[in-house]
C-alpha cells in the first residue's frame, strides 16, 4: 500500500470501528448487519460466537429493545497485513449504561478484512478489564498530582 491507501483505509477502518458503536447504541440492526463478514466470530471472556447469523443473534439481543447506551472509544491502533487488505486493530472501549455507570471497560482486538469495496469486521475478540473493589492503588505522588481532579472517595485513604 503507498501512504495515499494506508490513509485513506486507516480512515475506513476507524469509521467503521466507530459506525458498529453507534449501530449497536443507536439499535439500527440493519446497518450493523452491514458491518460482518459471513464467518465473522465475536469473543468475549469463555464465549465465542462463530458465524454471521450467530454473532448478530447474541448482539442485536444483548439489551432489551429501546435501551440507551453508548459506547466510547480511543483511537484506534492499526495494523496492516503485507496484501494491505486485511488489518488487526486494537481499541479500548467503555460502555456507558443508562444509569450511566461505566458497565464494561475493555479492549477490543480485531480482525478487519476488505470485501466487495467495503471493510468488515472478521473476528471481534472483546477482553473486559477484570473488577476490582475499592479505590486505585495510586501512589502519594499520582494522587498529589492527579487527586484534585478525582471524584472524592475514589482515592486511597480518602474519607470524603
Amino acid at each position: 500500500m503507498d501512504p495515499v491507501e494506508k490513509l485513506v483505509a486507516r480512515s475506513e477502518i476507524t469509521d467503521l470501528i466507530v459506525t458498529y458503536c453507534i449501530t449497536f447504541d443507536d439499535q439500527d440492526w440493519d446497518e450493523f448487519a452491514k458491518l460482518w463478514t459471513e464467518d465473522a466470530s465475536f469473543i468475549v471472556d469463555d464465549y465465542a460466537f462463530e458465524g454471521r447469523p450467530a454473532v448478530l443473534d447474541f448482539l442485536t439481543n444483548c439489551l432489551p429493545k429501546g435501551y440507551t447506551s453508548k459506547h466510547m472509544l480511543s483511537v484506534p491502533l492499526i495494523e496492516f497485513s503485507g496484501s494491505g487488505r486485511s488489518a488487526n486493530c486494537r481499541t479500548d472501549v467503555v460502555w456507558i449504561a443508562s444509569n450511566f455507570e461505566n458497565a464494561i471497560v475493555g479492549r477490543y482486538y480485531d480482525n478487519i478484512v476488505k470485501q466487495g469495496g467495503a471493510w468488515k469486521f472478521r473476528r471481534r475478540h472483546e477482553i473486559p478489564v477484570p473488577y476490582q473493589e475499592g479505590p486505585a492503588p495510586m501512589s502519594n505522588a499520582a494522587i498529589s498530582v492527579s487527586g484534585d481532579t478525582m471524584r472524592k472517595g475514589l482515592l486511597k485513604g480518602n474519607k470524603s
